[in-house]
């Protein structure tokens, strides 16, 4: 299909969103404690209206909207850089891959350039080579770009596009989770923030215990107090930790640009 036809779909979105996260209560940067502040799938003020301020809410389906919008600049970029026909699902992959590694990478990378050379297949493989966050290989990007290359190949969407599907991709952590790895870790968080007070109960059982040291840091962050640990969450005990001076275990993921670092989950 030729590009100019093609905007990212309603299950591309859904696929996105399933690895950024969708927050509808603005969230503050883990380096600053404030701003610039986040809100719905890594929207930004910078990113153009609305402008994002602390306190703000919005509803899932206004999430999505500004989604679209924010969409609009990589998708863009997804056309200048691509010189070849694109399926919908080839479009949405590499609107995803750009989004999450943004426009300069994505225009230089040798997915763009490979596929430019008409070599499809070797295209999809190198998405697999954008697995780093701050030079280390984080299992979250290994299963993005792995879901991003069967998307770019096979038009799979996966999980990612069930509303209810935020754990099985590593989004959030909750009560119950079975992902212990990811837990331990939100227990180091949570033992080095003085909510849990014992190191012993960093034990991978995300039980009673956890779930009111989460609820309770919520609370005193400002945030819906539910006992989900998403990207709003775990940015808030980031800064916290950062403010405190504590080693950051799995509050710094996903940030922007970063993933979830689960070998299961993400």
């Amino acid at each position: 299909m030729a590009l100019n036809d093609l905007s990212t779909s309603e299950n591309g979105k859904q696929f996105l969103s399933g690895w950024e996260g969708v927050v509808l209560k603005a969230y503050p940067d883990p380096g600053t404690g404030g701003k610039p502040w986040t809100i719905g799938i890594g929207h930004t003020s910078a990113a153009g209206s609305p402008v994002v301020v602390k306190g703000m809410t919005i509803t899932r389906a206004v999430a999505f909207e500004i989604l679209s919008r924010d969409l609009v600049g990589f998708e863009s970029a997804v056309r200048k850089a691509v010189k070849v026909p694109l399926n919908q699902n080839q479009f949405d992959a590499l609107v995803s891959l750009c989004f999450n590694i943004g426009p300069g990478n994505f225009n230089n990378s040798s997915v763009v350039r490979l596929l430019n050379a008409g070599k499809t297949f070797e295209a999809g493989a190198a998405f697999l080579l954008w697995n780093k966050a701050a030079g280390r290989i984080m299992s979250g990007l290994v299963n993005r770009r792995s879901a991003e290359r069967t998307l770019f190949e096979t038009k799979a969407y996966g999980a990612a596009v069930l509303p209810a599907a935020d754990e099985a991709v590593g989004v959030v952590l909750r009560r119950g989770s079975l992902h212990p790895e990811g837990v331990r870790a939100l227990q180091t968080d949570l033992v080095a923030l003085g909510l849990l007070p014992y190191a012993d109960m960093v034990d991978g059982d995300f039980g009673p215990a956890t779930d009111q040291a989460v609820r309770k840091f919520q609370g005193s962050a400002g945030l819906t107090v539910d006992g989900r640990v998403g990207p709003a969450t775990r940015s808030a005990m980031a800064a916290a930790l950062t403010k405190a001076k504590a080693p950051i275990a799995v509050a710094m993921f996903p940030l922007r640009g970063q993933a979830f670092d689960l070998p299961i989950a993400a």
